[in-house]
């Protein structure tokens, strides 16, 4: 395949997307610039759970608070 066909130019604009993406989640992942991708991904997932746990104890918090 040519570099101008259009199923190349779709590929390697959807890699470049995804890369681009993977460095925004890498930058507010803790650690996420010093791990391989695959680590880098567990951790994010990690991270979001910690994260909603959080939400979690502040919105009990607010309910026992206002009570």
């Amino acid at each position: 395949g040519s570099a101008t066909d259009p199923q190349s130019v779709y590929a390697r604009h959807r890699r470049e997307k995804i890369n681009e993406r993977l460095k925004t989640l890498q930058r507010l992942v803790p650690n996420g610039e010093q791990v391989d991708i695959v680590t880098m991904l567990e951790e994010a997932i990690h991270f979001v759970k910690f994260l909603e746990f959080q939400l979690e104890l502040l919105r009990s918090d607010d309910r026992w608070m206002f009570a």
